[in-house]
């Protein structure tokens, strides 16, 4: 989930365009702007810069903290829980109804019926759902994510919240909202000095600016989606949840919608007219797809993704992609599906990738080092490349 992009995706995912409905969202739909060269002066003695600026020596580079400007696991910035992110999107204000009809809906999907949310809502909750006291619910905010690495032409990426069930019984069930940054106009380079200055604070003024940011940071006109990932109730599911109108109580509700970048490996096997299609698609697309920068169409893509614990991995099955194709690409398959959530959550992590302990799998660790590298270049000035799914070189891809 969280490499399977949503606003990239995530997406992750400028890739979310084709999803987010609401007109007071941000749009996904990436804006070109014509800059203007900016021409060196002719002499440097007509400038008003003195010489000895010229000369002196450049700022040293910020030695980046990943737990600063990365990711932040100090208790003391992780106390914006589920009740105060309800509250802050919600369009009452309290978010007692919207996740009241959230959790409810994941028993009512055509394509999956789950029961355990609903039930963990009904251990803690009776009556109106807003006049529940939502601080009650056994949510742990484990980890707060930078990633603009996910940033592109018009926007700096996203702020990911993730969130870990405490209760002794109704877990594991994992929630991650995900909020955009917004573009600076200057590349992002602004957002990701603001984000490695974090490093140089101590720790009163680091709590305090980091507190600053998830307050402008958390509203309903930034938020773009909530993944989850649950296994209250065998197996494991994988999904994504977006805004949409509703005619309810509330004027807008969570639904689920395909998983960005995740194809449905489970129809897709089958024979028939979609599977057909889906081959000549991909034969028309192997490159791009084995380098990871090709968008997968929703058409494509699953609504929720099971995956039983301890059984081996399905793969995506290619046969009927020319031959030529597959020996020029020796890794198609894998690179299809290491974009994907079950891939990406699988091939070298426990289905999570933060723990309810704020611990991170081995993949996540290589992904923050990647990470690291990324902000380094857009500070620079550079422009560096990002593939969909793992931002870290040669990941390990599914079996």
């Amino acid at each position: 989930m969280d490499d399977a992009s949503t606003g990239d995706l995530w997406s992750s995912d400028g890739a979310l365009s084709d999803t987010v409905e609401v007109e007071t969202h941000p749009s996904f739909d990436g804006v070109s702007e014509d800059l203007e060269e900016v021409q060196p002066p002719s002499d440097i003695e007509s400038t008003d810069v003195a010489v000895t600026d010229l000369l002196l020596p450049p700022e040293p580079p910020i030695n980046l903290k990943t737990k600063r400007s990365l990711v932040w696991i100090d208790p003391a910035v992780l106390e914006c829980g589920l009740a105060c992110i309800l509250s802050k999107i919600s369009p009452d204000g309290h978010g007692g109804r919207l996740i009241d009809a959230w959790f409810t809906r994941f028993a009512t999907t055509f394509h999956s019926e789950r029961l355990g949310p609903k039930q963990l809502l009904d251990a803690y909750f009776s009556g109106p759902a807003q006049d529940w006291n939502l601080d009650d619910l056994p949510f742990k905010v484990t980890a707060i994510h930078n990633r603009i690495d996910l940033m592109d032409s018009g926007h700096c990426g996203e702020l990911r919240i993730s969130l870990a069930s405490m209760d002794p019984i109704l877990k594991p069930f994992h929630l991650i909202f995900v909020f955009q940054q917004s573009s600076d106009e200057t590349g992002c380079k602004s957002v990701a000095s603001d984000w490695a200055s974090l490093s140089e604070l101590e720790a009163d003024a680091f709590h305090a600016k980091a507190n600053t940011l998830l307050d402008q940071s958390i509203s309903f006109e930034t938020f773009l989606v909530a993944e989850t990932v649950e296994f209250i109730v065998a197996p494991w599911e994988w999904r994504q949840w977006f805004v949409e109108p509703s005619d309810g109580a509330m004027p807008w509700s969570l639904e689920n919608r395909p998983l960005f970048q995740t194809v449905d490996t489970a129809r897709l096997n089958k024979p028939g007219a979609e599977r057909d299609e889906f081959l000549d698609w991909v034969s028309s697309h192997a490159d791009s797809l084995d380098a990871r920068t090709q968008l997968i169409p929703e058409k494509f893509r699953a609504m929720s993704v099971r995956v039983n614990q301890g059984v081996p991995w399905i793969p995506l099955d290619l046969t009927g992609v020319g031959k030529d194709i597959l020996e020029n690409h020796p890794t198609l398959r894998q690179n299809i599906e290491i974009v994907g959530c079950p891939g990406c959550h699988t091939a070298d992590a426990e289905f999570v990738q933060t723990l309810p302990d704020s611990s991170f799998s081995e993949f996540y660790k290589k992904e923050l080092e990647a990470r690291e590298g990324f902000m380094k270049a857009v500070m620079a000035d550079e422009t560096p490349v990002r593939p969909f799914g793992p931002l870290q070189d040669n990941p390990i891809l599914t079996p």
